[in-house]
């Protein structure tokens, strides 16, 4: 990410099961949206990377997982798997 002063860049997230690559791209754009309206550019991406693997481990093309889900994710739970 280029933030007008520097270029960033988050950790890789592998994900080892793809489920479904259908809506993934739409999942990283409502992560960034939701993640520039509540950090900082840096989390906001982190936080839209995290809904996009996510949304790689199950079928479907909407993001269904919650903010708690993607902030597992970010919080180190690289299950794969949705907390129900």
């Amino acid at each position: 990410m280029w933030n007008g002063v520097e270029f960033r860049e988050t950790e890789d997230l592998d994900i080892t099961h793809v489920v479904d690559r259908i809506g993934t791209g739409d999942a990283f754009a409502g992560g960034l949206i939701y993640g520039l309206q509540n950090y900082d550019d840096y989390k906001a991406m982190e936080f839209a990377s995290a809904a996009c693997a996510l949304k790689h481990t199950y079928e479907g093309d909407v993001n269904l997982a919650s903010v708690k889900d993607v902030t597992a994710i970010l919080e180190g739970n690289i299950s794969g798997r949705l907390q129900r």
